[in-house]
């Protein structure tokens, strides 16, 4: 009786075994292409949620992509995992896991993933370098626009291609529009103003450490750069930039007239020694102040020599020994420049005509650094 219940109960559990194995393996199978269905749809769905916004000119943050792209990730994990562990067979597996992940790297890999990274870098570092910038012109803040202008050339340079790397073209269109196209023209604006700036900076250090001209050689390179400026009208940052560059130019002029002045002193020493030395029966000259020379000329003279004084022999060892460059802005020795001196003291061919006349000449001398000065000439 035993031996009969014994073997009555494996029969039951053999049957009960096979009839449930039989219902698992079918209904693992039934779950495992549900799961692969809809996984496959959650990501086709996945580039939809910043794509279509992007038709309607509209872009989808970040944070309102995340739940998407974590429900994503999930149900993809856990879809391989039943792919994995169901009885399908080997090759069947490697076809459905191939599948998945082709679509996986295709929709979320290569889309959503790197539209996140894009979307975070355009307003997590292009935006904040813009504000900082244009809050600093706004107060004509030259070291914060300087700084950040090196920040924003760097991010263009080296890091925006993060912003070309996911698929769908209407969203990156729509990102490089409202965050790369401006920040590559804030970059173009900026750098002819920035290039002056520093250069001012430059002065300033030049000057500080002696480097006259240096300094005089960096305001030149200013100069060539001034007609790339935009208008200062109705641009008050370009103006107050104008306002430094008028400030450097005044500290070269500072630093360089006291110097330049002793050179020009010294200069006009040598000119009175050379012109007396060779020209003393006609005239005589003397240093009467600063800039300032008196000519007296000899009542013996002969007005021949006397003209050739006046016109060749003073006004031409001015020019050539005290490094004039210009008279009243002309070339000195130009027809213009003659014409200008001459029209000074016309006719003078003797001491009459010249006697108790006094000429000032604006010349302009260049002994390492342009200067302007008024030279004065007395007859008596």
């Amino acid at each position: 009786m035993t031996r009969i219940w014994k073997q009555t109960a494996a029969a039951v559990l053999l049957t009960s075994s096979v009839l449930s194995f039989s219902s698992v393996a079918y209904g693992n199978t039934s779950n495992v292409n549900r799961s692969i269905e809809a996984t496959k749809a959650e990501l086709n769905r996945s580039t939809t949620h910043y794509v279509y916004p992007a038709l309607e000119d509209k872009l989808v943050s970040s944070n309102s992509l995340n739940s998407s792209l974590n429900s994503a990730k999930k149900n993809y994990q856990q879809t391989r995992n039943l792919i994995a562990s169901s009885t399908y067979s080997s090759s069947q597996k490697q076809s459905y896991l191939r599948e998945l992940d082709a679509l996986y790297d295709e929709k979320v890999s290569k889309g959503m993933v790197p539209y996140i990274d894009a979307y975070n870098y355009a307003t997590k570092y292009l935006v904040p370098i813009m504000n900082n910038i244009n809050n600093a012109q706004s107060r004509n803040d030259f070291a914060t626009v300087e700084k950040e202008y090196h920040k924003l050339s760097y991010q263009l340079k080296g890091r925006t291609a993060i912003l070309y790397r996911f698929s769908g073209k209407a969203a990156r269109d729509l990102l490089l529009e409202q965050y790369k196209k401006p920040a590559d023209a804030k970059r173009a604006e900026l750098m002819v103003p920035v290039t002056i700036y520093m250069k001012t900076v430059k002065i300033n250090d030049f000057l500080a450490a002696g480097k006259l001209i240096e300094a005089q050689a960096a305001y030149n390179e200013i100069n060539v750069l001034l007609s790339s400026l935009p208008s200062s009208t109705n641009n008050p940052f370009i103006a107050a930039l104008l306002e430094e560059v008028a400030k450097a130019k005044k500290a070269i002029d500072n630093a360089a007239n006291p110097l330049q002045q002793e050179i020009l002193n010294s200069k006009i020493a040598n000119l009175v020694t050379t012109l007396n030395a060779a020209q003393s029966n006609i005239a005589t000259l003397e240093s009467t102040g600063l800039n300032a020379v008196t000519v007296t000329v000899k009542a013996d003279a002969k007005p021949e020599d006397v003209a050739n004084y006046l016109g060749q022999e003073l006004f031409n060892n001015v020019v050539s020994q005290l490094g004039v460059t210009h008279v009243n802005g002309f070339t000195p020795l130009s027809p213009e420049g003659l014409a200008y001196v001459k029209a000074l003291v016309p006719g003078a061919d003797s001491l009459g005509d010249v006697k108790g006349k006094t000429i000032s000449l604006p010349l302009t001398v260049n002994n390492g650094v342009p200067m302007n000065v008024d030279f004065t000439i007395t007859f008596k």
